[in-house]
């Protein structure tokens, strides 16, 4: 069956929909099978299929495994929702299709296995690679499956059961990451940039079925240094060169179908689509179908502005491209840069160390070269100066400058001659000859000569070179240079202790070992001590001064004796060199072997070495001149700090002789020493390289501290060039002299500096001057702005302040006290502020005063006008230097508004007891009555007048009760403002008669006569019925209580303005003058009288005045005084009239059928609830009375009552809840 004949989606209406039952179940499968027309299939309508089809389909239905049902000899497939996945596009159509012609493109690969389940051979395959047609293209595929054969009812093989796992997601992503893996792997073998593009092409070439095709462009030379680079072709691999695709060069001119502008300056990977129209017919991949999607990858390394390298990489035409594909492409573009920019390192590196290796071997050429150069003037030199010192007159002056002059000029030499032989020995040209020798009686020879100059520096000399068993093959001249240097280098950095050397014949050669105490090697420096120019930083020895090549040309020289040198230090303790130099000569080269040593200038050597380690030694140096007759104290004193005592004495010499006295000393440390410990010098000049501290150092001390910041600093150093002279006067010197210099040039910048330090101190003495004047020119200005900070906060604080003298007299007071007080300040001054105070709170605040501490008081203070008034005041006594107490200063506060508050506090806090000493009267009085007749009602013999009469008297009394309680709730709501008015048009008249008609029985009790005149005008007003009402009996029942028996009351109303105006007046007690403003306030309320029965709580007229005030209107008392009776008026806003047009209904309400109707009363007061369903009983209702709200709760459910009375406090549950529940 093809697609185009697939089973209708139709819904089936054949008989098959009873038997279908195997079908049950809420899958899409199973509906979409439900609703095909399978007659129209092989497998003929539902109810015809046999039963091992039917147990088949619903096993595979039921399962979320991919499972697909192949059955009959057409091998139509149904399948279940998991295997819906696996058909992609081809579902629904698949479904009910031959499962040859649905999967033929797979049936290379699953064709065999099928044919074998056919046969009753069950196969199971794992990972199958495999093409599908499911989704518009040719797809690559792998799955993992089985297909089994299913035995029918008559024992035959009815279909097959294939169940399968796609597993080519897990396929794909492990070859994707072994082709990541190999090519990371195999890149770092390449070291050449070569060998990583050709290493790429091979190994991406193994993974065509993910890369159909790789291009590597790589920059053309040809096109360095052109604004635009371009790129030539460097490996390819799944295209032809030259194919349209694989331009041999691109360009931003010549893209060849890529995106190189894009490459140029992005990041990423840029997908390239709709290749295959390029591609043609050309061979492409290892598919029939090429490729029509690529990404181009630039390939950028840190620094440069264009890529180095493009990747272009095809796409497979049978694989979805996705975000996981499109990563591998970024992987295989990291791992490629990665590799290239390493190897490009490596090459850089490579190239580098050949152009210093090149650097160095000019270096030593020109170091050769320049020896020899050297030389000759030396020898020019050297010559007439010996000449010189031999024909010197006898002038010491003289002769001590030609010494100088011949003295350094043989340690130039020294230092030409060690560079040259350096430069031999490092380009293999030493021009040795080895002799046998008696290396001990020449070692110690050689060491003996720096006896004199150890015991001068204060060390010891141990030699210990016994003669050996047999001569040693050495070159004389380079082994005097060895022991030489070893000797020099243990001097200089041993100040303390001793020198030890010993000659030994070990097992297999001569060993020499050189040991000093000094002051060692650090351990990091250890493994360099031999390299060439290597210079231990901040080393403390005799001087800071030598080249850096003695101890590597020892180490050369011994190599060329076939020897070794180790060193073995301990920073601190010392350091041993020992030389091993093997016995005999067959390590020799034997053209440099011989019987006789060539002519030696031993001594003269020697001497050289010995010489300079002599003027390493401060006792050479001198001390300077300062104690010296020549030293007049008014000449300029100069220090003047190098380790080199030659430099030292020509310094001085030169200084002195242009009028200067100077402090010379050989280190930075004894440089800062003498500064701080005489006279400031006018000029410090200090070699930069010293021992113990060098110039830099000695500078940032001079400029650290205030004392000598400000002394001039020249720096002597032997570099030169402009960034050492920046480096020095940035680090603050004043000068920076390069060696050598002139007599004149240094007498000229030493002048030049003496007078810029003078310069610089006078205007500094200025500066400090004016310094001096500004400052105390700003203090009187910052006085002069605190006083009158302080002056404003005096006057504008909202406190009142006042400051008396010692003996309480008012010497400064604010405005604020003035105020407070009520006088003048011309009045306050100079009076005594204990004036002001009470007579009667004299006293204290005199005592407290006395005490001399800090006090806060509260004091009555008198005014002018007699009244008086409350203060608290803060007083603060202030001492002088000897601690008396000066002057007192007070902060004073009115108090009075919160004293005349306190004291209406206390006054409600009053009324309010009365009140409810009131409350308990009123509500007691109710109880007795109420009592007695509960009593008599329990006595059996009473009749039913009696019976009335008592009946009427508790009603009356709970009435007055209910009254009372009415009015503290209705107080209690309004002053909360819970009370919410329904208002509406109201009739005054009609509130008016509403309200007569309520107080009219306690107005006849009392015999009033009452008149009422009511105004024949409209008169309306918007209002709540019940609550006006409430006012008018309020103020009717005030009247009838407050008026003696048979008086009068008058009720009138009158329309004025827009307002309504209710005035209610009698003629009874009237009210006091003292109570009239207070009479609208809660629990105000005239004295009790003996002849009233009803005091009241006093709640009724403040009840009056807040409904008044909700509706928008107001009431006021009037009497004339006690006896006077009193008026009180309403004043309420003027409504509209409002006629209704249509005729409003009277609706009587009838009597409710009260038979049969059930009530269920709900209270925990068991008394009330019992009384009140007795009362219900009488009126005919069914009543059950519960106490419990969870009881009432469950009888409400059984009883279903026609009406519930609930007490709202209800314990456990309230009322409302009850009601919700």
């Amino acid at each position: 069956m093809t697609p185009d004949t697939a089973l209708p989606l139709i819904p089936d209406r054949s008989p098959h929909g009873r038997d279908a039952s195997f079908l049950d179940g809420g899958s899409d499968m199973a509906m979409l099978i439900r609703s095909l027309d399978w007659s129209r299939s092989p497998l003929g309508p539902i109810e015809g299929w046999p039963q091992s089809l039917r147990t088949t389909v619903s096993l595979c239905l039921a399962s979320n495994f991919p499972i697909n049902i192949i059955w009959g000899p057409d091998n139509v497939q149904i399948y279940n929702d998991g295997y819906r996945i696996v058909c992609g596009e081809k579902h629904p159509a698949s479904l009910g299709m031959d499962y040859k012609e649905c999967w033929a493109s797979a049936w290379p690969a699953i064709g065999e296995p099928f044919e074998q389940a056919r046969k009753g051979e069950t196969s199971f395959l794992e990972n199958v690679r495999m093409f599908l047609f499911r989704n518009g293209y040719l797809e690559e595929t792998f799955f993992t499956f089985s297909l089994s054969p299913i035995r029918d009812e008559t024992g035959g093989i009815g279909g097959l059961f294939h169940p399968v796992t796609e597993t080519t997601a897990t396929m794909v992503s492990e070859r994707r990451t072994r082709a990541v893996r190999d090519l990371t792997a195999r890149l770092t073998q390449a070291i050449t940039t070569d060998e990583v593009f050709q290493l790429t092409i091979d190994t991406l070439a193994g993974f065509e079925f993910d890369l159909p095709f790789v291009l590597l462009y790589e920059p053309d030379p040809a096109s360095t240094g052109k604004p635009e680079p371009s790129y030539r072709l460097h490996g390819h691999h799944g295209i032809d060169a030259g194919a349209s695709l694989a331009p041999q060069v691109l360009s931003l001119a010549q893209p060849g179908g890529w995106p190189v502008a894009e490459l140029m300056h992005g990041m990423t990977a840029i997908q390239v689509p709709q290749l295959r129209s390029r591609i043609g017919t050309q061979r492409c991949g290892p598919y029939d179908e090429p490729p029509d999607v690529a990404f181009a990858i630039p390939i950028r390394r840190h620094g440069a502005d264009a890529p180095v390298a493009l990747l272009m990489a095809g796409a497979s035409s049978r694989l979805p491209l996705d975000d996981v594909y499109r990563g591998f492409f970024d992987l295989l573009g990291a791992a490629f840069a990665a590799a290239l920019t390493r190897v490009t390192a490596y090459e850089e590196e490579r190239k580098r160390a050949e152009l210093l290796a090149a650097i160095d071997r000019a270096k030593t050429v020109f170091f050769s070269n320049v020896s020899h150069e050297f030389r000759t003037p030396l020898t020019l030199m050297l010559g007439p100066l010996e000449d010189a010192l031999a024909g010197a007159d006898g002038s010491d002056e003289l002769r001590e400058r030609l010494v100088l002059a011949h003295r350094n000029a043989l340690r130039l030499l020294k230092l030409v001659n060690s560079l040259l032989d350096f430069s031999r020995t490092e380009a293999g040209r030493a021009a040795a000859r080895f002799v046998p020798t008696d290396a001990a009686a020449l070692t110690a020879e050689l060491a003996s000569n720096f006896r004199s100059a150890c015991m001068q520096a204060g060390l010891s000399l141990d030699v210990d070179c016994p003669p050996q068993r047999e001569s040693a093959w050495i070159d004389r001249d380079m082994w005097e240079k060895i022991v030489l240097n070893l000797l020099s280098n243990a001097f200089k950095f041993t100040l303390q202790g001793g020198i030890r050397v010993t000659l030994r014949s070990g097992d297999k050669g001569l060993e020499l070992t050189v040991a000093d105490t000094g002051v060692g090697i650090p351990a990091d420096d250890v493994p360099r001590i031999f390299e060439r120019f290597h210079r231990v930083e901040g080393q403390h020895g005799r001087s800071a001064e030598g080249t850096g090549i003695g101890l590597a040309l020892a180490r050369e020289l011994v190599l060329l004796h076939g020897g070794t040198i180790n060193v073995d230090s301990q920073q601190g303790r010392g350091t041993t060199f020992t030389v091993r130099i093997p016995f005999g000569r067959a390590h020799l080269p034997p053209d440099q072997v011989g019987s006789e040593a060539r002519e030696s200038d031993m001594p003269a050597l020697a001497n050289t070495y010995v010489e300079e380690a002599l003027r390493w030694l401060p006792e050479r140096a001198g001390t300077g001149d300062a104690g010296s007759a020549d030293a007049v104290p008014d000449r300029p004193r100069v220090v003047l700090a190098d380790d080199n005592a030659d430099m030292r004495e020509y310094v001085t010499r030169v200084l002195r002789e242009g009028g200067y006295q100077v402090h010379a000393v050989g280190n930075g440390a004894a440089a800062l020493a003498a500064i701080r410990g005489g006279p400031l010098p006018e000029l410090v000049l200090s070699d930069v390289m010293m021992p113990d501290m060098d110039g830099f150092a000695l500078l940032a001390a001079l400029r650290a501290d205030p004392a000598t910041a400000g002394v001039v600093m020249v720096l002597l150093s032997a570099r030169a060039g402009t960034e050492a002279r920046a480096e020095g006067l940035a680090a603050g010197a004043d000068d920076y002299m390069v060696k050598p210099f002139s007599a004149r040039e240094l007498r000229a910048r030493v002048d030049g500096a003496v007078a810029l330090g003078r310069q610089r101190r006078e205007a500094a003495r200025r500066e400090q001057a004016l310094h001096v004047q500004m400052e105390a020119e700003r203090g009187r200005m910052a006085l002069r702005d605190s006083e009158a900070h302080l002056t404003s906060l005096y006057e504008q604080t909202a406190a009142g302040v006042a400051e008396a003298n010692a003996n309480g007299v008012l010497v400064r007071v604010n405005d604020r006290y003035c105020e407070i007080v009520g006088r003048p300040r011309e009045e306050l001054l100079g009076k005594h502020f204990n004036r002001l105070v009470d007579p009667e709170d004299r006293a204290e605040n005199e005592r407290r005063m006395m005490a001399g501490s800090p006090f806060e008081l509260e004091n009555r203070y008198l005014r002018p006008d007699g009244s008086t008034i409350w203060v608290t005041k803060a007083v603060t006594p202030i001492r002088d230097e000897t601690g008396a107490v000066a002057s007192v200063l007070a902060v004073v506060l009115d108090v009075t508004p919160r004293k005349a508050a306190e004291a209406e506090l206390r006054a409600e806090s009053r009324r309010k007891d009365e009140f409810l000493a009131m409350l308990a009267h009123e509500l007691r009085n109710p109880l007795a009555p109420i009592s007695a007749a509960a009593a008599l009602i329990g006595q059996a013999y009473l009749d039913e007048a009696r019976l009335k009469q008592t009946s009427h008297v508790i009603s009356r009394q709970v009435r007055h009760m209910t009254g009372l309680i009415d009015d503290l709730l209705d107080v209690s709501r309004v002053t909360r403002g819970l009370v919410t008015l329904e208002t509406s048009l109201q009739d005054v008249k009609t509130v008016v008669a509403n309200a007569v008609e309520q107080v009219r029985p306690l107005i006849e009790s009392h015999r009033h006569h009452l008149t009422i005149d009511l105004d024949p005008s409209p008169a309306c007003v918007m209002g709540d019925a019940k609550r006006l009402v409430q006012i008018l009996t309020n103020l009717l029942n005030n009247a009838a209580k407050y008026t003696p028996a048979g008086g009068r009351i008058a009720l009138r109303t009158r329309v004025d303005d827009g307002h309504v105006l209710v005035e209610v007046e009698d003629n009874g007690i009237g009210i006091a003058p003292e109570l009239l403003p207070r009479v609208f306030e809660l629990f105000a309320q005239a004295e009790r009288t003996p002849d009233r029965a009803q005091g009241g709580l006093g709640l009724g007229l403040a009840l009056v005045r807040s409904l008044a005030e909700l509706h928008g209107g107001s009431v006021h008392g009037a009497s004339s005084g006690a006896g006077q009776g009193s008026t009180f008026t309403v004043c309420l806003p003027r409504a509209a009239e409002r006629r209704d047009q249509e005729e409003r209904e009277q609706i009587q309400a009838m009597p409710a059928a009260r038979s049969g109707l059930s009530v269920m009363v709900v209270d925990d007061n068991v008394d009330a609830a019992e009384m009140l369903a007795l009362l219900l009983e009488a009126s005919g209702y069914r009543v059950a009375a519960v106490h419990d709200p969870l009881v009432a709760l469950e009888r409400s459910r059984t009883l279903r009552p026609d009406v519930c009375l609930l007490d709202i406090g209800l314990p456990g549950m309230d009322g409302n809840e009850l009601l919700a529940g």
